[in-house]
């Protein structure tokens, strides 16, 4: 059998969480199954890095113009590949030129896959500017052209489905052989740690629960692990630990804590993700308290696997509860991972993509 030429563009490279858990994490699966993958991120780790800190505005503008044309390139090299594939867009600002070229080569067919509401705007504080830049409305534009729509979840493939009726849903999962419980006998935290682990566009949502946690400091000891905000957190009458987010310590630093938490507001933009802080936290059997809002109520089952809050009351009751009550954060956290190795693992969903992209590519033909 002869391999399947895959070429698949993505906005950020591996050190950017959803390329990571939506495209890296695949190409094992991918290359055993006879695919020959290349990726051609947008950002080098250089640029991804100061991307979201204020400044550095020639370096990004040099590195920008480098990495455009790196991707001008690549879309010239398009039509020797069996298929691509494009994760969230070509280029992070701009109108879909590239991803229309490559949709209306009759001989390519294009798959499209993301994972966040992004036919919204939504920048980080760091970039105002580059809301000017980018063009939020290519999104229906490239679902319209595409031959496959891969969505991270319901509530985008029902977006998607607007514009395409070939939509399928793949939600991000982790890796259970990397994201793993420690052993019982290591969770002896004093006192327990309450970890939130993000990234410097999310940090805004750990700010506003702040106040909430103040209060269930007053109660009841804990030590907030924080880690990924971008910039050194500290919360009024909250002990706070900022630990330096890598790629090699990502899943002990979600094993290592007591409880999670992953705050969120209820909006356009947050029903649109697909619970994965939730996800790696429960993978590593810590329990986690998160906002009802969107998928989060598909992924955790109160009381169950988990908890929901949706007010600072439920907030406090919740946290409380776990602190003070080590037996009920070992059960959850059992249930938690239960959930995810049934229905948010790489070993179930690997196939799954393997085999819809050979569909697709076999239909095209």
């Amino acid at each position: 059998m002869n391999p399947v030429r895959l070429l698949i563009f993505s906005p950020i490279p591996e050190e950017g969480a959803s390329a990571r858990f939506r495209v890296y994490q695949y190409l094992p699966a991918l290359e055993q199954d006879g695919f020959e993958v290349t990726v051609s991120p947008f950002c080098t780790p250089e640029l991804f890095r100061i991307l979201y800190d204020r400044g550095h505005v020639a370096r990004k503008l040099a590195l920008g113009l480098r990495q455009l044309l790196q991707q001008c390139r690549a879309l010239t090299r398009a039509s020797r590949y069996d298929l691509v594939l494009v994760h969230r867009e070509v280029l992070p600002i701009g109108p879909p030129v590239i991803e229309r070229i490559l949709a209306r080569s009759r001989h390519v067919p294009l798959v499209y896959d993301f994972d966040d509401a992004i036919y919204l705007s939504n920048v980080s504080d760091a970039n105002r500017l580059m809301a000017r830049l980018k063009v939020p409305r290519k999104v229906p534009a490239v679902i319209r052209e595409s031959s496959l729509v891969i969505a991270g979840n319901n509530y985008l493939a029902a977006y998607a489905r607007r514009y395409n009726s070939a939509v399928t849903v793949v939600p991000t999962c982790v890796d259970t052989k990397v994201f793993r419980p420690r052993p019982e006998t290591a969770r002896s935290s004093e006192p327990p740690v309450v970890g939130w682990i993000g990234s410097p566009t999310t940090r805004r949502y750990l700010l506003e629960l702040g106040p909430t946690l103040a209060r269930v400091a007053a109660s009841d000891r804990f030590r907030l692990l924080v880690s990924g905000a971008g910039a050194a957190v500290t919360l009024d009458r909250v002990p706070v630990s900022n630990v330096p987010w890598s790629l090699r310590d990502e899943a002990p630093l979600f094993s290592g804590c007591d409880i999670g938490i992953y705050p969120l507001p209820d909006s356009e933009w947050t029903r649109g993700k697909c619970g994965f802080k939730a996800i790696q936290f429960m993978a590593c059997g810590v329990p986690v308290v998160a906002s009802a809002v969107g998928v989060n109520r598909e992924i955790v089952e109160d009381g169950v696997n988990g908890f929901l809050a949706s007010t600072p009351t439920e907030w406090e009751d919740k946290l409380g509860r776990l602190l003070s009550d080590p037996a009920l954060r070992s059960r959850l956290g059992r249930a938690g991972r239960e959930t995810v190795e049934a229905r948010y693992s790489l070993a179930t969903h690997a196939p799954t993509l393997t085999k819809t992209l050979r569909g697709t590519l076999n239909g095209t033909r």
